[in-house]
């Protein structure tokens, strides 16, 4: 069985020097982080991307107790109201529609990563840009379908 997506991501950005993990101006987490430190952070959450301002980050939900290939991945926005936000079905799709590119395409980049021909981190540098990923009608729909995945923290 070979890795998960997130696994896959992760372990490609480990691969790189600290001041070399960034994502359209994110921070990758090497490694994630289980207890990011905030209240909104979902408890199922295992976060991954660190915007670096006014704690935004990004994590991938975890489903029934794991990170799979078809975790959503949310968007926490701490001083927010609205703190919680599905940005994503999943990892593949977070990429696939921050690149403009398909499921298939990523899945392949993903797939050589996997073989020992890393492309994907050089992929991601050229091609992510997240954006139109918090465009409200796409994360309306998003978090009507997936948000009853989040799990909150007890008050």
């Amino acid at each position: 069985m070979h890795s998960t997506h997130f696994e896959t991501f992760i372990g490609a950005f480990a691969a790189l020097t600290e001041p070399s993990r960034m994502l359209d101006g994110d921070i990758i987490l090497c490694p994630p982080s289980e207890d990011y430190g905030y209240q909104s952070t979902p408890k199922n959450a295992l976060a991954f991307a660190s915007m670096g301002v006014d704690g935004v980050h990004y994590a991938i939900l975890k489903r029934d107790g794991a990170v799979r290939d078809d975790s959503p991945v949310v968007q926490v926005s701490p001083m927010d109201s609205d703190d919680v936000t599905v940005v994503a079905e999943s990892l593949l799709g977070y990429l696939a529609d921050g690149c403009g590119v398909s499921d298939e395409e990523m899945e392949a980049l993903f797939d050589a990563e996997r073989a020992g021909k890393p492309q994907l981190v050089s992929f991601l540098a050229e091609h992510f840009h997240g954006t139109h990923l918090l465009e409200e009608e796409r994360t309306d729909k998003l978090n009507a379908r997936y948000g009853h995945l989040v799990e909150r923290k007890p008050g």
